[in-house]
């Protein structure tokens, strides 16, 4: 059985994957970690989330993660490196579904996989990680038929970063497949903005209600448009995901993995 700590336990994703934890037999949740700055350090996590957990919710430290076969870290992305810093002095596998990072720190995250294992997503879910592929195969063959391209993202309004992660995904599949760069990259319109350049990509990103995650790639063409959706209802996709990827990393070694490689493991089997 994995023991595992659960960083950012009190989040959404943080209560999802604890609550399907309950469910599993291989692994079990022993700590559960958040912001030592909050008013619930101390506090049962039982208490808190309704879920049938004992322990205290702690701020996360070298002693605190003792025993630990590995962390799942849903936090923010300050946090996350705290967590990066402590998992690599204690040798612990790290899985990271926080996105919203700078170049510098996914160096930083690059740098700490030299010494432990860790997989990174901007998303768990199996269904975005066919729409990568599905993106990739599309931006290869609508390129030479001179398509635009365009990624418009829908979330929450508790969302902090824009654009998504997984909208960040798609757009440097595309920027790859289509030999684009950074500056040639929009995140909005506004104003006389003259005829859209052919070589453009656009990113747009729409905040309300409850929405957990929506990615629409549009590739618009002369007299014919293709759209590639994907649409989660429940968080718990990527809760399973977060799962399944600290199982996958239990048999790793050290490295920088994502959620293709997990999902190309079962098909190796």
């Amino acid at each position: 059985m994995i023991q595992f700590a659960m960083h950012g336990a009190t989040g959404r994703m943080g209560r999802a994957i604890s609550r399907l934890s309950l469910d599993d037999n291989n692994i079990e949740l022993i700590k559960v970690f958040d912001d030592p700055n909050s008013d619930v350090i101390g506090k049962p996590y039982g208490d808190l989330t309704g879920l049938h957990f004992d322990m205290p919710i702690e701020e996360i430290t070298k002693s605190a993660v003792s025993g630990v076969q590995g962390i799942i870290d849903f936090s923010a992305p300050a946090a996350t490196l705290k967590a990066l810093d402590i998992a690599v002095a204690e040798r612990v596998p790290l899985v990271i579904g926080t996105t919203g990072y700078t170049s510098e720190e996914i160096e930083k995250i690059k740098t700490a996989s030299q010494k432990i294992a860790i997989l990174q997503a901007t998303n768990m879910s199996l269904g975005v990680n066919l729409l990568f592929s599905l993106t990739r195969a599309a931006s290869k063959a609508l390129k030479a038929q001179s398509f635009d391209a365009e990624i418009v993202e829908t979330h929450h309004k508790m969302k902090k970063d824009s654009p998504s992660g997984t909208a960040t995904t798609l757009k440097e599949i595309i920027q790859d497949e289509f030999l684009l760069s950074e500056d040639k990259t929009i995140y909005g319109r506004e104003g006389i903005i003259g005829e859209r350049p052919e070589q453009q990509l656009a990113v747009m990103a729409l905040r309300g209600g409850d929405v957990v995650g929506e990615h629409k790639v549009h590739f618009f063409g002369m007299g014919e448009k293709v759209v590639l959706h994907h649409q989660a209802t429940s968080r718990d996709i990527f809760a399973k995901g977060a799962i399944f990827a600290l199982k996958f990393l239990q048999n790793k070694g050290v490295g920088l993995y994502n959620m293709q490689d997990a999902l190309n493991s079962i098909s190796n089997e």
